[in-house]
């Protein structure tokens, strides 16, 4: 059974728990693929969890977006994810496991590194860990053609530093990265796992950046991770 919720303006998916529980895993999507809720429940409805498994929309842009649209998209969600729990009636306060890819393994980093969501376990897969890499990803994909790092960029990029942030990342985390993962993500996802006490990185062959491959088998170590 799939559940389409809204809370304060932010659509969601849920899939209920086998049994009665109140405990919750938040899931975000990627901007690329899968780019929505439902299709990143489809891609990873970690069936071993029991758990809500819960499923926020990102604002996805309909065009080529700047850093400051991305790091305005990636502020929003970490903000209404407080809002989202709340609209949960099943959830008891206990702390939740975050979960998300690219973007969405972005606004899981940075929740993790907030008080105003109690985080119990996190999961990321081939997480943005940076804004700077965010940027350095998109001219080599050709996403952008050109970036300028103004003052105001760099003001923007702070918030979205994860590693700047690190220390305050105190649930166990689990990085999965790809054989094909963008390299210039690479570096900053590094850094990360050497930064947070006893991290765990799995490395997928033939896994793309985007969630279209050997799916199973990221869907298989989250799972492991977080049941």
């Amino acid at each position: 059974m799939v559940i389409t919720h809204t809370a304060s303006g932010t659509a969601f998916t849920v899939l209920p728990p086998a049994n009665p529980t109140g405990r919750v895993v938040l899931v975000w999507h990627l901007l690329g693929e899968p780019g929505t809720p439902d299709t990143m429940a489809a891609t990873l409805p970690l069936h071993g969890v029991d758990a809500w498994r819960v499923y926020p929309a990102l604002p996805v842009p309909d065009t080529a977006m700047a850093a400051d649209r991305y790091a305005a998209l990636v502020r929003r969600a970490v903000d209404e994810a407080p809002d989202v729990l709340a609209a949960l009636p099943d959830w008891d306060g206990t702390a939740v496991d975050v979960v998300g890819g690219s973007a969405g393994g972005h606004v899981a980093l940075l929740t993790a590194t907030r008080t105003a969501v109690p985080v119990r376990r996190i999961a990321v897969v081939n997480p943005a860990v940076t804004l700077h890499a965010v940027v350095d990803a998109s001219l080599d994909q050709g996403a952008l053609h050109h970036h300028e790092w103004t003052d105001d960029a760099l003001a923007a990029a702070e918030p979205l530093d994860v590693l700047a942030h690190a220390p305050r990342i105190t649930a166990p985390l689990l990085l999965v990265r790809g054989e094909h993962e963008y390299p210039a993500f690479r570096p900053a996802q590094d850094a990360l796992v050497a930064a947070v006490p006893g991290a765990r990185l799995v490395e997928i062959p033939d896994l793309a950046h985007m969630l279209v491959t050997r799916v199973d088998d990221v869907d298989r170590e989250v799972t492991r991770w977080l049941a």
